[in-house]
């Protein structure tokens, strides 16, 4: 459908007057900017302010690049030789100015993408600032605040036409591989995406130093379209505008871009020309200046409350249920799950936690922790409220450093392994909230925790019908994860977890808020992830009874040490358990 628009606004305009042919190939060069906003803002879900700056020194270059030596001497005397003596084609100089808003985004965005995610639509802003400075006070390079003119002019609709279609196909080959995937996961739940071994900034600065080429694409066929540029050709107006137009289309979907720039574009040319005076409906006005912007400011406003998915609902074209069009079928391919085991072994191999000690502000949560679990084993992990046991669990997963003690995985020292680096060495984990990836169907969530794992698109997929399948939700696959209720997606979330292949997989209160048949199904789903996945499993639960139903060891922690370690059997009758933790109810489970 959107290559579809695109064809047909070229022929709409092959069909008109010069001066409408003029005005659709700048649209369809904002459609390329607009396609590179999509990439790095709809599928990571943080927005950029500063996108602009790379379609200006896209712009930039292609101009000086283009220039005729006799304006340059005029305009732009200070240019190297090199420059001012290259004369690439329209091709090459587009290409060119692509490769520039590549370059400088990929250089920033090694600062910005590091910096914490609500930081980065200011850093953004203030880079395009930066940038604007820049342009406007190097006269003798790029003309000054007064701008160059006189460029050549190559740029048709039927080329703009074109370079849009090659960037509506770039932006969804983008979203639908494995890094796009791995990106939307971080947009849904960022600490789930990093449990996956999703290295998020990794994944973001690769958006957008892509983003930062369409972006420079864009600004440099606008320039061959219009002949003319100055530093405030691609500021705050344009930012503005090419921000509108994804929001009003949908930023989470490449169709949203598409439609969201043609119907911004056509608003705002029809306004800007009853800006002067003239009649609608009937009804006839004197000159209404600003009218354009008014209206652009209207559309955003009315979007954001009538429909802040946008006129595509964040959709691709062809979508159901949320299951893509272009996620191949497996359904009839034979699948298994890679092997997760350590160098061959199906038993061998531990992770180890050696007296692991942990303070906050003084208050002592963990002290002197040793904790070993082996594969093919449950450990249950147990002890009150405040015993330190999620601590523990974010100690051995990499989301908390101790502030003594080491960790080895399968005799591998990993201290200071980021959460990401941990999943994608064999450890794994879930978490108490359920943290689902709501804009992701079931089987795309599950595939995701392949793709961590460093899987390609397509293997992930299978494995992820796969795992679907022995976990009893096959018939979930096409719904979205947000409509699950919560004890399926609680179950999800160990689903998603066990895509990546883990070794190890860390169990944070699994069986919370789940009815008596969610329970009963819990409990053999995990024995099923024993026997078939041979995952050694660290359970914190408060369900005594499920602990001891599936644990062959149990641990109590008391006030951030422990004080019991052993089979159930042994753990019940522990004095100091049933004073510290269990007490009369416990006296219930131990008799049944």
């Amino acid at each position: 459908m959107p290559l579809a628009l695109i064809g047909a606004t070229v022929m709409f305009a092959a069909a008109s007057t010069r001066a409408t042919e003029s005005a659709v190939t700048l649209i369809l060069c904002n459609l390329v900017i607009v396609c590179g906003l999509q990439v790095f803002i709809g599928n990571s879900g943080i927005y950029s302010f500063g996108q602009l700056s790379f379609a200006a020194l896209g712009a930039y270059a292609a101009a000086l690049l283009s220039l005729p030596a006799a304006i340059i001497a005029l305009q732009t005397p200070g240019l190297p030789d090199f420059i001012s003596g290259a004369h690439p084609g329209p091709f090459e100089a587009a290409l060119i100015g692509a490769l520039a808003g590549a370059l400088s985004a990929s250089v920033i965005g090694l600062l910005i993408v590091r910096t914490a995610t609500l930081a980065i639509p200011i850093s953004t802003f203030a880079f395009l600032i930066v940038v604007y400075n820049l342009l406007a006070n190097s006269e003798t390079l790029t003309g000054g605040s007064g701008g160059l003119v006189a460029i050549p002019n190559t740029t048709d609709p039927d080329s703009a036409g074109l370079w849009a279609g090659a960037a509506v196909l770039v932006a969804l080959g983008f979203k639908f591989s494995a890094s796009g995937y791995r990106l939307r996961a971080t947009r849904e739940d960022e600490v789930a995406a990093r449990a996956l071994g999703v290295a998020v900034t990794k994944e973001r600065l690769l958006a957008f130093a892509l983003s930062g080429a369409l972006c420079g694409l864009g600004g440099a066929l606008s320039v061959q379209a219009s002949s003319v540029l100055s530093p405030a050709t691609f500021y705050f107006g344009a930012t503005v505008t090419t921000l509108t137009m994804l929001i009003v289309g949908g930023s989470g979907s490449v169709l949203g871009a598409v439609l969201g720039t043609f119907c911004v574009a056509g608003l705002s040319e029809a306004l800007r020309g009853l800006e002067e005076g003239g009649s609608l409906l009937g009804l006839s006005f004197g000159q209404a200046p600003g009218l354009a912007a008014i209206g652009l400011g209207l559309a955003l406003l009315a979007t954001m409350i009538l429909r802040p998915q946008g006129l595509s609902g964040g959709r691709e074209a062809g979508e159901l249920g949320g299951l893509k069009r272009s996620q191949v079928r497996l359904d009839d391919e034979p699948t298994t799950v890679p092997a997760n085991t350590p160098n061959g072994s199906a038993t061998k191999g531990e992770l180890r936690a050696s007296e692991i000690s942990v303070a906050f502000a003084g208050l002592q949560v963990l002290s002197n922790v040793e904790l070993r679990l082996s594969r093919n084993e449950a450990l249950g992990l147990i002890g009150p409220n405040g015993a330190g046991k999620t601590t523990l669990v974010n100690v051995l997963s990499g989301f908390q450093t101790p502030d003594k003690g080491g960790l080895w995985l399968d005799g591998t020292p990993v201290n200071g392994y980021s959460p990401a680096r941990l999943a994608r060495a064999g450890l794994s984990r879930t978490f108490q909230a359920v943290l689902p990836f709501a804009g992701l169907s079931v089987l795309e969530s599950v595939a995701v925790g392949a793709m961590g794992a460093g899987t390609k698109r397509r293997e992930a997929f299978a494995i992820g019908s796969e795992v679907l399948k022995r976990l009893g939700l096959s018939a979930e696959a096409e719904k979205m994860s947000a409509d699950l209720p919560a004890g399926t997606q609680r179950l999800l979330g160990i689903a998603r977890a066990l895509a990546g292949a883990p070794r190890y997989l860390l169990l944070d209160e699994p069986a919370a808020g789940l009815s008596d048949r969610e329970r009963v199904e819990l409990v053999a789903a995990l024995r099923g992830i024993i026997e078939d996945f041979g995952c050694g499993l660290l359970l914190i639960e408060h369900d005594i009874g499920l602990v001891m139903e599936l644990c062959s060891r149990v641990q109590v922690l008391d006030s951030g040490v422990t004080v019991a370690l052993g089979p159930p059997a042994e753990v019940q009758r522990n004095p100091l358990v049933r004073e510290a933790y269990l007490g009369a109810s416990f006296t219930g489970v131990a008799g049944a």
